[in-house]
Formats: C-alpha cells, sequence, structure tokens
C-alpha cells in the first residue's frame, strides 16, 4: 500500500538486494531465491485464503467443503491472472477488502435464499453476479483515469490503508480467539491458541533474521504443528485442545453457480440497492488499493507500468472469476513485498506462488486438517504487523513529523474498527484537511513589507525624491492556491499579524488564486472592512471576474498589481505639502527635460515644438518605426508596452504630465523598440524632431548640454527601475 511499508518488510526479511534499489530490473539473484520468496509469499496466502475463505463460505458449509471453497478461490483466480497479466514481481491472490466484501454479499444473497427459493448453488450465481458487477465499476474507474486522482493522496492515507490492512488481520486474529473461535475467548483453549500463535510468530522472524532466503513463515507453521501433534501423544490429549484449520474431508473440485431458475426482478426489489452498494465499495476500496501499490512499485523499485491499464486487466478477469463463483484475485501489496524483498522484481516468484497454491488446493484436503487454526492465525499475525510501514513504529519520526503520523495511526485504526469503507471515508477526510491546511500554510507565496514593489509609473525627480523614502507604507501580499473560508480566514489572521504601524496601504496580489468561493469572498470583504477601521486602505489586484464582480461594492480591485502599486503611490504623493508640489505651468511644455534651461534658450525650443493630439486608444508610434522624434506628455497619460494594443503585450512603463518618452530614439537614431499609446484616454503631447534640436543645438550649445544631461538622468532613473522590476521578478 504504500512506498515506506518497504523498509519494514525488507528489514524483517533480510537485505532488500534489487527490491529496493530503484532500477528498472533485478539485481542478480541466488537461483532459489524465487522458489524461496514463492514459499514464503504462499505461507501468508494459506492462512489468509483458509481464514478468510472459511468466513466468506460459512453460509454454504452446509452444503460443500469449506477447504475446497477457500482453497480453489486462492489458487485459480491468482493463477489466471499470473498467466494473463505477469508482472515482475507482483503476487496476485485474494486480498482482504475484497474477501470481507465478497463474504457480506454472500451473507447478503444468503439471506435472501429462503424468502426467494434459492439453492447453494444459486446464491453463488448470486453473489458472482454482484462482483461481477463490482469489477465492471472497477474497470469503468480505470477507464476514467483514477490513478490520475489517487497520486494526490496525502502519505498519512497511504500509510494509514496499509496499516490498516494489517492491523485488521491482527484484530481478526485476536477476535477469532486465535484460532479457538469467539466463544471460546479468554479461557484456557484461548490461551493455548495464543501460545502456538505466538511461537509462530516468534519462531519465523527469528528464521528470517538467520536465514533471509528460507521461507521462515512456513517453517514456523511446520514446527509448531509437529510440536502441537507430539504434545497430544505425549502430553494427555493435549493435542485436542487445539481447533484444526478445517474439518477432515475428500477431495472436492470447484463449486460451480447455478444460473438457472432464479428470480432476478424479485432479488432486484428485496436486496439490490444493497448488493449494489457493496459492489460499489469493493470497486472502489480495491481500486484504491491497487493504485497505491503501483505508486509504491515505480518510487520503490522503478517498475514503471500504467496502472489505469492494470486496472481494466485485473477487473476483466475479476469480472469472470466472480462469474465463476470465486472470490477475484487482485494485485496482492504483503505478498508482493515479501517477494520484492526477497527476489526482487522477479518474474519467476509470482509464477511459483500461483503453482504451489494450485498444488495446495488440489492436496489440501488430505492434510490440511493436521494444521491447527493456530499456526495459521500466527502467520496472519506476523504478516499484519509487517504490513504496518516501518515509520509509524518510530518515535524518532512520531516526534518530527507528528501531524503526518498522527493521521496515519487515525485511519490505520479506523480500517481495523470499521473496515475498509470506513477508512476509505476518514483516509478522504484527512486528505481534504491535509490539502486545506497546506493551501492556508502556502497561500502567501511572498510578502513585501518594505516598499521593495514600485509600479511602471514613471515620475519627475521632485516626486521620487519625496516617494521613495515613503514607499514602505505599502505592504504587497502575493497569494496563491484555491481560496476556500479556511484558506482566506488563515490568510486574513497572518495579513492582520504581519502589518506593522506604518503600513497605510495593504496589495493582495491575486493573480495566482484561480478560484474563490462565497465563503472566501466574505472572509476577504471582513478583511477589508477591518483594515479600513483601522486607517488602511485595502486593495485587491488580479481578482478573477466572476470574484471581482461579487466583491465590487465593498472590495476595490485593480486589473493587475502594478495599477494597484500606481493606486497606492498615488496615495502617497497626495500627503505632500502644497508648496511642496511641483508646479507645471502651463508654459512649460518642455517638462523634466527643460530644467535648468536658460529663459531665451526655452523659448527658442518651444518654437520648434509640434503639438499632438492622441485619441483614447491610439498610437504614438509601433515598435520597429524608424521616427526620431522626441515625445513629452503635456496632458493625459501614455502607456509603453512591447506590443499595441496593451492587452497583446507586457506592459514597460506609464509616463504622465511633464515626463519625455522615446529618448533612446532620438538620441541613437535606432528604430523604436516599443510601442506608445493612450492607453486610459486621451493625451496631448509636444514632439520635438531632432534635425530642430540639431539646429537649435548650434545656436546654443550650452543649453543644449543641459537637455542632453537631463536625457541622461531620465535614461539612469528608469534604468534603476528597471533593475527594480527584474529583482521583484526574480524573487
Amino acid at each position: 500500500m504504500s512506498a515506506t511499508a518497504l523498509s519494514s518488510t525488507a528489514s524483517a526479511h533480510g537485505p532488500s538486494g534489487g527490491a529496493s534499489s530503484g532500477v528498472a530490473g533485478p539485481l542478480p539473484q541466488p537461483p532459489s531465491s524465487g522458489v524461496a520468496a514463492a514459499w514464503s509469499a504462499a505461507a501468508v496466502t494459506v492462512p489468509h485464503a483458509v481464514g478468510l475463505g472459511l468466513l466468506a463460505f460459512a453460509p454454504l458449509a452446509g452444503d460443500y467443503p469449506l477447504a475446497a471453497l477457500a482453497l480453489w478461490s486462492a489458487a485459480l483466480p491468482g493463477l489466471l491472472l499470473t498467466l494473463a497479466a505477469p508482472r515482475a514481481g507482483v503476487v496476485y491472490a485474494p486480498t482482504t477488502v475484497v474477501a470481507l466484501l465478497f463474504a457480506a454479499v454472500l451473507a447478503t444473497a444468503h439471506g435472501a435464499a429462503p424468502a426467494l427459493g434459492l439453492s447453494a448453488r444459486q446464491v453463488l450465481a448470486v453473489s458472482g453476479a454482484t462482483v461481477g458487477l463490482a469489477f465492471v465499476f472497477q474497470w469503468l474507474l480505470g477507464v476514467l483515469r483514477l490513478a490520475s486522482v489517487a497520486r494526490f493522496l496525502p502519505i498519512s492515507v497511504t500509510h494509514g490503508f496499509a496499516a490498516g490492512v494489517g492491523l485488521s488481520m491482527v484484530v481478526g486474529q485476536v477476535r477469532n480467539g486465535f484460532g479457538a473461535g469467539p466463544d471460546a475467548l479468554w479461557d484456557a483453549r484461548t490461551g493455548w491458541h495464543a501460545l502456538a500463535a505466538a511461537a509462530v510468530v516468534a519462531i519465523a522472524w527469528a528464521l528470517r533474521h538467520r536465514w533471509p532466503r528460507s521461507p521462515g513463515l512456513l517453517s514456523a507453521v511446520v514446527v509448531v504443528t509437529l510440536g502441537v501433534a507430539l504434545a497430544g501423544l505425549w502430553g494427555g490429549g493435549l493435542g485436542a485442545v487445539f481447533a484444526p484449520a478445517v474439518q477432515p474431508s475428500s477431495f472436492a473440485g470447484p463449486l460451480w453457480p447455478d444460473w438457472t431458475g432464479i428470480p432476478w426482478m424479485a432479488l432486484a426489489q428485496q436486496e439490490g440497492s444493497a448488493l449494489v452498494v457493496l459492489a460499489l465499495l469493493m470497486a472502489l476500496v480495491n481500486s484504491l488499493e491497487i493504485l497505491v501499490f503501483n505508486q509504491e512499485l515505480e518510487l520503490e523499485h522503478g517498475l514503471r507500468g500504467n496502472p489505469n491499464l492494470a486496472l481494466r486487466r485485473e477487473s476483466l478477469l475479476g469480472a469472470l472469476c466472480g462469474l465463476a463463483g470465486m472470490i477475484p484475485a487482485s494485485t496482492s501489496a504483503s505478498r508482493s513485498r515479501i517477494v520484492l524483498a526477497q527476489a526482487g522484481a522477479s518474474r519467476d516468484a509470482p509464477r511459483w506462488h500461483a503453482a504451489i497454491m494450485l498444488g495446495v488446493a488440489a492436496t489440501g484436503a488430505w492434510w490440511l486438517h493436521w494444521v491447527p487454526m493456530a499456526c495459521l492465525a500466527g502467520g496472519l499475525v506476523l504478516a499484519g504487523l509487517l504490513q504496518v510501514p516501518g515509520l509509524m513504529w518510530s518515535l524518532r519520526y512520531a516526534r518530527s513529523s507528528r501531524v503526518t503520523w498522527a493521521q496515519s495511526w487515525l485511519v490505520a485504526l479506523v480500517f481495523a474498527v470499521m473496515g475498509g469503507v470506513g477508512a476509505l471515508v476518514a483516509g478522504l477526510v484527512v486528505a481534504t484537511f491535509v490539502l486545506l491546511h497546506d493551501s492556508a500554510a502556502k497561500v502567501l507565496r511572498h510578502v513585501r513589507l518594505d516598499g521593495e514593489l514600485r509600479s511602471r509609473r514613471l515620475r519627475r525627480a521632485g516626486s521620487d525624491t519625496w516617494l521613495v523614502p515613503r514607499m514602505n507604507q505599502i505592504a504587497v501580499f502575493e497569494l496563491q492556491g484555491v481560496m476556500s473560508f479556511g484558506v482566506a480566514a488563515h490568510l486574513a489572521e497572518q495579513v492582520r499579524l504581519l502589518l506593522q504601524p506604518r503600513h497605510r496601504w495593504v496589495i493582495l496580489d491575486a493573480g495566482r488564486v484561480p478560484a474563490w468561493d462565497s465563503t472566501a469572498l466574505a472572509q476577504l470583504r471582513a478583511l477589508v472592512r477591518d483594515l479600513g477601521h483601522q486607517g488602511i486602505a485595502a486593495a485587491v489586484a488580479a481578482l478573477d471576474p466572476l470574484a471581482a464582480e461579487q466583491a465590487r461594492d465593498h472590495v476595490r480591485s485593480f486589473s493587475d498589481v502594478d495599477r494597484a502599486l500606481e493606486w497606492a503611490e498615488a496615495g502617497i504623493l497626495s500627503q505632500r505639502p502644497i508648496e511642496q508640489r511641483p508646479a507645471h505651468p502651463a508654459r512649460d511644455l518642455l517638462g523634466e527635460i527643460g530644467e535648468g534651461v536658460p529663459r531665451a534658450a526655452s523659448d527658442a525650443l518651444l518654437a520648434l515644438l509640434e503639438r499632438e493630439t492622441v485619441p483614447a486608444r491610439g498610437v504614438v508610434f509601433n515598435a520597429g518605426d524608424t521616427d526620431h522624434d522626441l515625445l513629452v506628455v503635456q496632458s493625459g497619460h501614455i502607456t509603453l508596452v512591447t506590443q499595441w494594443p496593451p492587452e497583446k503585450g507586457l506592459r514597460l512603463a506609464t509616463v504622465g504630465p511633464g515626463m519625455a518618452f522615446g529618448e533612446m530614439a532620438f538620441l541613437n537614431g535606432a528604430a523604436r523598440s516599443a510601442s506608445a499609446g493612450a492607453e486610459r484616454g486621451s493625451a496631448h503631447l509636444v514632439r520635438l524632431s531632432r534635425a530642430h534640436f540639431d539646429a537649435w543645438a548650434r545656436q546654443y550649445p550650452e543649453a543644449a548640454l543641459t537637455v542632453m544631461n537631463n536625457l541622461a538622468q531620465i535614461g539612469a532613473r528608469r534604468l534603476a527601475a528597471t533593475t527594480r522590476q527584474l529583482r521583484a521578478v526574480l524573487e
């Protein structure tokens, strides 16, 4: 189920070799490692098949030997998958979830049998039809590419599922008195069964550490079985205390369903909804288990494959086995880990496992009744404990990742108590809360509290001198992720916490927020209102159109963060005393380029200027034009962009009254490097051609030097602004 679970299994089974190397193929292994790994995996499959098979087929006990039903279900479906859809290192066998839900389906069908007059074989046919429907649902999940969704499950959920499967196996043995039966719980017989199960666990654990390549669990079962038999001979009947795995019976083949004479309409009216729900749950939980383990195969072993294709293949064969009246096989994570730990990505071990299980099914009727159920219970306890990811037992991990560790155990305990369906719900809830918590923790992508950002609005030197030291009054918060109620609440808390007394303008940059729900917008409105009560003006930049429409009456919004910064800068400039604001007389057409020019020279230059009016959305020049005129804004604003109209290009700067633009072509005679136009309304300009300026400069050389010096200072300020913008982008 999870990538980390392999580490605990590998440590229990010895050196990992190719199992954890992360390469695409297995490392060289001893010739017998595939057979030994298959025996080890089969030693888990046999008690699992017998235990869950007895539970699943219990309603049919009076009509057919349970051992045959359980063992053929463990052997034939796994053999079919191994032959039809072989994968290196992957063992196919009935899984806990499928077997338990199969038991629920069979019990439901058997409960309806008296009223509908169904025989045992007809009950098996009804169960097969329901299981077939479940695997049709699973096939549809593969078609819909469920794997693309499952990859987003947090590690706490995948760990919890892996541990939950293991714990449910352990809890099941405790509830069953370690094979003594639930009615015998807490009596002396239960104590003997618990002792035998513990002996199997201890011996198997010791053998794994001493001889990692040997099938230690199988050897432990044999040793304890012989010990119980000898105790029965020498201990005065002690062997009679232990319940056998199955009752003695003669050889029996598979029980085939009877599809004739079933009243399907009456069955659908009586139990149809319950059976469909069970089928859907089987599809969902088993699909999730398959997909998560396929992620582990890729991450831990480099065994890349198409998990959706694997899901579809297993579904078709699973439906076929269900219709044949057997518990369908599926990817068995626990047994595959044993094979991967011992033999690496071996193709032989899964085949040997299928062959061994076929032999067990064919011969089990002659020897299985000699094996005490306590020994099989011990095997399931060990397999269950090894199924729990090693990190979940680590106190160091619990201290360093307390939240994730607690979430994993929550999902695992829910699985053990309520089954896979409850764990699925708990896992989805945990995944949802983890996603929301992570979104809230990362909602602030960047925070700039000291005025690091400036707008692309270019201003005259006097305005910049006032503005620069006061830019730390602006706080800019760059947001990211989907904005829900909890995320927006966390955002509001962080904004209030980070703001300092000097801040008077707050800008929330929502350019990386794809969606806002209504509750998040309510939090946003409340934040803007609270900031307003504190004398702090707030605005949101790049709010998506739908959210902007819903919040327009309560929240000030701008199309991008640059215009929001321009708004905040205008607010700072409005604080200047009247006497410190630069005067712009109507005749001061030269603006910033005419500062320091003597009156006579200035009047002569003014006579050379050509007035021009640019309508709204009108173009002054385009990138690539070859005119070399210098332009000065008299009123309105001009926007410089990489391409006109502005929506198709990147906005480079905005210039207002008294500001010059087009100076690069004026100075070096090159083609225009950007486009310019009136974006937000009409503008009035004056134009100075280079030829007129050169003639004037010959008459007033000192004044011309002053103009050139002004142009150099303008270029230096604009280069500094460009550097600031580039630094902000890189940060």
